[in-house]
């Protein structure tokens, strides 16, 4: 079974349609002229109302908490971070159902979510550890987001920033050193570019790199195993 577009995680449109209103709100309230209001309220009316929707998948959408207009940011936050946890979920399970078998990946669900826009957020989903020395390690830690980010691993704290206030998805693979007891250290910036694995919105990409930093095999050598099926299977051992 390939993998389609209908089955790709975008769960913007799961979030309740009510936060349209929140959403558009808040970039009205930046829009400098009429002109710019009336771009930005068209662009969120199509993304939650209108063809730019992606078929959802039923039984994640069943478990998500909606979002109204009239709730404050702090409990928009609360349920976003909920949800976002749903979404690692679903990330994981859907990534590690076409792994090989003695894949390395483990599960690790973190959600948060931005201060500056609470119905935006991240959520770790998977981790592989990459390096063992004694006094830490490296992890390579799997990511979901709900938004378009820029990666910038100079600053320990928040080192994901959006690129506009829309919804959108993008996975990418961060390098974390972390000390004996698991607490975070640092970013290992030896590895990577700037210790980041990747970063993409295509789902096959994406699941290419964590495949192959799950079992040590090349991207090369995942694409000749999945290519006489035609698509991107499960890439079986």
């Amino acid at each position: 079974m390939s993998i389609s577009t209908a089955s790709k995680l975008t769960y913007a449109d799961r979030f309740g349609d009510d936060i349209s209103k929140t959403v558009r709100q808040h970039a009205l309230s930046l829009a400098s002229s009429r002109t710019d209001q009336a771009n930005v309220s068209a662009r969120y009316t199509r993304w939650f109302h209108g063809e730019d929707q992606p078929e959802p998948i039923s039984t994640s959408k069943r478990k998500f908490r909606s979002i109204s207009a009239g709730m404050a940011a702090k409990q928009i936050a609360e349920i976003t971070r909920g949800n976002l946890a749903i979404l690692g979920n679903d990330a994981h399970s859907l990534f590690s159902s076409r792994l090989p078998a003695n894949h390395k990946m483990t599960k690790s669900v973190r959600s948060s979510v931005l201060p500056s826009a609470p119905h935006l957020g991240a959520c770790r989903f998977g981790q592989v550890t990459v390096d063992e020395q004694s006094t830490h390690r490296t992890m390579l830690q799997f990511y979901i987001a709900n938004f378009d980010a820029a990666l910038d691993t100079s600053n320990f704290e928040g080192f994901y920033k959006p690129n506009n206030r829309n919804f959108d998805q993008i996975f990418f693979g961060i390098h974390l050193m972390v000390d004996r007891n698991g607490n975070a250290i640092g970013f290992d910036h030896s590895r990577g570019e700037q210790a980041v694995a990747f970063r993409t919105k295509d789902l096959t990409t994406a699941l290419y790199n964590i495949a192959s930093s799950s079992t040590g095999l090349t991207v090369a050598a995942l694409r000749a195993r999945a290519k006489p099926a035609g698509a991107v299977q499960v890439l079986s051992s």
